[in-house]
């Protein structure tokens, strides 16, 4: 269906919306204290809506046919240049609308190259040949955060802030991702409107609205906006939903009965970066260290899993060899309260009877500043530009490109994602879609477990698996060969000039 020009307009509304709360943290990578205050910026006049924002791109440069080769390389991401060419479903289209116009503005050739690996950490190893033949084979990379890291401490990436026309303080690039995964002066890996793999990696939680009406759950979309929205609180709305529904007497990870909590192993990582902790963070000197272990983090883990390792509150469906989408499953089939996965799960809800919403992940407590979403690592997709031996026009042509690219997914990908395809196709209400809202405005990225420090990715995901608390002892396990490859990281990074 057509949209009229004021639907036109209130979708980009939205898209200016996400404008200001990026640049608004684009100086530090700060973020406001109260994320529903962020959400709720004045709406954005039509005639505002209509003027686009200044590129900052200097001049239209013609080169020549080039080829513009992307590397893209992962097990569970989305490819954002699939379009090639219209077939009607909004987001190809969107895609191809994107890529069509930088070709045609700069006489340029966008070609990918695709590789599926079930090992995410793999991908740098063709940059890494590339880079070390001096043959220039991608102009960009596009690679998970594991591989992305490898990537790193090989030194084949160049920095991003020295890279001609690439300006990643414009609001078209997320600022959370250029803070979080900054070294210093030096940035190799970041995302924003040219991609929509990050906004499916962001951990959140779906729930039953049926169920919940069921069983007197009052308004959650009024728990997180007054910041109530808390890991107890999850707790107290998860008691005496259980169900032997097959009626076989079998209640523990029984994939036909129905529980208040469906969780996904690698949620684990996300309730601790909501709580406000962070596996690692880059400190003022530039270097990356290890910040996880602390009362809070002890707590935090002690108070989630006090119900969510009780076996009537919780399925645990990945312990029992089930598929991996049966979370889905039990959510559309009204067994399941609570989903805990992450926002590419969202499509797949679409012919859900029950209508179910979307929560961002609980605080740790009501006095905690802020909401924070973070990625999720398996699923991630971060950008990257090759160490190549371009000389200064090269890396100028790379730059030039990439920020159009970005430039114009802002008008085209980032509508159709955020507005058509999930708050006009998928999400079922208006507080859902301002969910949507403030999880996207409260991103959240961790080096810890892009690096993998101490296996304590894994480490906490195994503590879940085997219903283990006893976080200390997987803490100290990891310790030393934690501060080994920190070593190496910093080492590496401060090798590299620029």
């Amino acid at each position: 269906m057509k949209n009229s020009l004021k639907a036109a307009a209130a979708l980009l509304a939205a898209v200016f919306l996400f404008a200001v709360i990026f640049t608004a943290c684009a100086d530090g990578g700060t973020s406001p204290a109260n994320t529903t205050e962020a959400a709720a910026t004045d709406v954005t006049t039509e005639a505002e809506v209509s003027t686009r924002l200044e590129s900052g791109l200097v001049g239209q440069p013609d080169y020549g046919g080039y080829d513009y080769n992307i590397y893209l390389h992962g097990a569970h991401w989305v490819n954002d240049f699939k379009g090639e060419e219209q077939n009607g479903e909004v987001i190809n289209d969107a895609q191809y609308e994107r890529t069509a116009k930088v070709e045609e503005l700069y006489n340029v050739k966008i070609k990918y190259q695709e590789y599926f690996s079930v090992d995410n950490r793999g991908g740098q190893k063709n940059v890494l040949k590339s880079v070390a033949a001096g043959s220039n084979d991608y102009d960009i990379a596009v690679m998970s955060g594991y591989s992305c890291c490898n990537a790193v401490t090989s030194n084949i990436l160049r920095n991003l802030n020295t890279v001609p026309n690439l300006d990643l303080s414009m609001p078209w690039w997320d600022q959370y991702a250029n803070s979080d995964f900054a070294f210093g002066d030096k940035l190799f890996m970041t995302t924003g409107d040219i991609s929509t793999a990050d906004n499916a990696s962001t951990y959140c939680i779906y729930f039953n609205k049926k169920m919940a009406e069921n069983f007197g759950l009052p308004n959650l979309y009024e728990k997180v906006d007054t910041m109530q929205w808390t890991i107890d609180n999850l707790k107290s709305y998860t008691v005496g939903v259980y169900e032997d529904t097959d009626g076989d007497g079998s209640g523990e990870n029984d994939k036909d009965d129905t529980y208040a909590i469906y969780i996904w192993d690698d949620i684990m990582m996300g309730i601790v970066n909501a709580s406000g902790i962070k596996c690692c963070e880059v400190n003022a000197d530039g270097h990356i260290e290890l910040t996880l272990y602390s009362d809070r983090f002890v707590s935090v883990f002690e108070q989630f899993t006090q119900f969510v390792y009780d076996k009537n509150i919780t399925c645990a469906y990945q312990r029992n060899g089930y598929e991996a989408d049966y979370g889905q499953i039990a959510l559309r089939e009204d067994r399941a309260l609570f989903l805990l996965q992450h926002l590419g799960t969202i499509t797949t809800l679409r012919e859900m009877d029950t209508d179910f919403g979307v929560l961002p992940l609980p605080l740790f407590s009501e006095d905690q500043e802020r909401y924070y979403n973070s990625s999720a690592s398996w699923t991630s997709a971060f950008y990257t530009i090759p160490n190549n031996a371009f000389d200064d026009e090269g890396f100028a042509r790379t730059g030039y490109i990439l920020q159009a690219l970005a430039y114009e997914s802002l008008y085209t990908l980032t509508p159709a994602y955020y507005e058509i395809t999930l708050k006009g196709k998928t999400t079922r209400d208006e507080e859902s879609s301002a969910m949507l809202d403030l999880i996207f405005s409260t991103r959240s990225y961790d080096y810890g477990w892009y690096f993998e420090i101490g296996g304590y990715n894994e480490g906490i995901m195994n503590l879940l698996r085997s219903y283990s608390t006893n976080v200390a002892s997987m803490y100290e396990k990891g310790l030393k060969k934690a501060e080994k490859l920190l070593d190496k990281i910093n080492a590496a990074v401060d090798e590299i000039s620029g």
